[in-house]
């Protein structure tokens, strides 16, 4: 299995594409980075291709068997892996995932409890750090609102370390219109 994928193949090239906001719009897709991240998009039956060194993959042994839901998992080398992967210094392992849109109408129509608000947030890291601490206090939702940055983007889903597999996220340009 080893060696299968290139750089050049389109499952990789698909992969790394997921690097740009449009794509990522445009696909409904997005990239999760390192153990815990892909170990969520497992569990959640969102993965729908999963990259690991062959270290990486040992290493994790503890993650879903290969056989479990809709991912193809594939062996590759350090190359391919740092060709895909946003990390300077990435952990040997990258999911390819289906994003979950929610709508502001169907969250508020549950009657939530708790949701948090992002406004303009314009850091990855701090729109994944505030979703990780959303799904720490039971948030029922996370709302990006404005000109936010996209909370897809690799270094927010790194940052989130699973969360946004568990809380559902708005994009919301205009919340009051």
């Amino acid at each position: 299995m080893l060696g299968d994928l290139t750089v050049r193949s389109g499952r990789v090239k698909r992969a790394k594409r997921l690097a740009t906001r449009s794509f990522r719009a445009e696909s409904g897709e997005f990239l999760a980075e390192g153990p815990q991240a892909v170990r969520e998009a497992l569990i959640e039956g969102l993965a729908r291709d999963v990259f690991a060194t062959p270290e990486a993959f040992e290493r994790h042994s503890d993650l879903p068997p290969l056989d479990s839901g809709d991912a193809e998992w594939h062996l590759v080398d350090e190359e391919v892996l740092t060709h895909i992967a946003d990390a300077v210094h990435p952990q040997g392992i990258v999911a390819r995932c289906v994003q979950v849109r929610y709508e502001l109408d169907v969250v508020l129509a549950d009657d939530p409890q708790l949701i948090v608000v992002c406004a303009a947030i314009r850091d990855p890291g701090n729109a994944g750090s505030v979703i990780r601490a959303a799904d720490a206090a039971g948030a029922d939702a996370v709302i990006f609102a404005g000109d936010s940055v996209d909370p897809w983007n690799p270094k927010a889903v790194r940052a989130s370390v699973g969360s946004v597999f568990h809380v559902p996220v708005v994009i919301e340009r205009d919340v009051l219109g």
